[in-house]
């Protein structure tokens, strides 16, 4: 099993400037950090398989992000 580390806010921040660039930090109104990234499909079908897709792997991940299609 892999060993998980938090990483601080700045780590976080400039591992997804390195790594996933469309990514962005933010906090909830509680405070609490989260990575956020706006997904723009051309056709709605095309924004349903794309979240397929993040499911997938959030599944694999025991990670079930927030997801908002509008």
């Amino acid at each position: 099993m892999v060993e998980k580390i938090a990483l601080t806010e700045q780590e976080l921040e400039n591992k997804l400037k390195e790594m996933a660039p469309e990514w962005k930090t933010g906090k909830n109104e509680k405070g609490v950090a989260f990575i956020e990234r706006v997904h723009h499909a051309s056709k709605f079908m095309e924004g349903i398989a794309f979240v397929g897709k993040v499911a997938e792997a959030a599944e694999a991940n025991n990670h079930h992000p927030d997801i908002i299609i509008n």
